[in-house]
């Protein structure tokens, strides 16, 4: 009875030794276990941590991107704004030059106008004589009218063929008096009513010239043509 009684508590304790053991694999599973979601856990976190910065690289870098395309917008429309104001100033510029421009067309018309009104290009007569203005002086130039002592610059010459015969270009103006007979005809009626500045082509035909004498290097009944500025009248 004694041999059983021992048996049993031998088998008793063998059971509690076996349950320990397993309880102690157990507690290392259960341990294995929890050490494998920690290390799931932590891995987990460092892949999201790893998400977390590309997307802030990759925000930064949109930021970026973002900051670079504005730029060069405001760059260019800076530029456009630039070209605009240059081409404003241009067409400024051309506008006030197309004024200038007409005003000084406006003043030169005005300024034929008036040349014309004062005294026809070419007057004819029926003797032959021609009066032809070459140049206006001033309009408010003194006049010459018949009685004024007048000083004139000259070129003669024989209208056959432009030969020279007298000048005093270059020498002291010739002076006379206008009307009283001290030169040829052609001359008081062809100097008469200049002003101060005024040129004239004079063409003289014989009767109101030398007529049928010889004066000089100018054959007789010859046709003469006067180049003449009027430098003064006192």
């Amino acid at each position: 009875m004694e041999i059983e009684h021992e048996t049993g508590e031998k088998s008793k304790k063998k059971k509690k030794k076996k349950q320990q053991v397993k309880e102690v694999e157990n507690k290392g599973a259960e341990s294995d276990n929890k050490s494998d979601d920690v290390s799931k856990d932590n891995a987990q976190i460092e892949v999201e941590r790893s998400h977390s910065q590309h997307e802030t690289i990759g925000n930064g870098q949109e930021l970026s991107n973002d900051k670079n395309i504005d730029t060069r917008q405001d760059n260019t429309e800076v530029k456009k704004n630039k070209k605009k104001k240059k081409k404003s100033k241009a067409q400024e510029g051309a506008n006030v030059g197309d004024v200038v421009e007409a005003d000084k067309n406006s003043i030169e018309n005005k300024e034929k106008k008036a040349e014309s009104k004062r005294s026809p290009q070419v007057r004819s007569f029926s003797n032959g004589l021609v009066v032809e203005e070459v140049k206006m002086g001033k309009a408010d130039g003194k006049k010459a009218s018949p009685g004024s002592k007048v000083s004139v610059h000259y070129i003669g010459k024989l209208k056959k063929n432009g030969k020279i015969f007298d000048s005093n270009v270059g020498k002291a103006p010739f002076k006379f008096r206008l009307g009283v007979g001290q030169v040829i005809k052609g001359w008081d009626v062809g100097v008469n009513g200049m002003r101060i500045g005024d040129k004239r082509k004079i063409t003289i035909p014989p009767s109101m010239g030398y007529g049928a004498q010889k004066v000089g290097t100018i054959p007789p009944n010859a046709w003469l043509e006067f180049d003449v500025e009027l430098v003064d009248v006192s």
